[in-house]
């Protein structure tokens, strides 16, 4: 059941459904889940004001 969702999500994403609800100015890309990219987004949560 979650792998069809999932599934589905992808259609949607890569089908260009999701971007009509993104403000033009944020990037149409995707990068593909690294460590080094997961480390550059813990990077940044740290820099969060509290």
């Amino acid at each position: 059941m979650e792998e069809d969702r999932a599934a589905e999500r992808q259609v949607v994403v890569h089908g260009g459904g999701f971007w009509r609800l993104v403000p033009g100015h944020v990037p149409r890309r995707y990068d593909l889940p690294t460590r080094q990219l997961m480390e550059r987004v813990l990077h940044g949560l740290g820099r969060l004001p509290e």
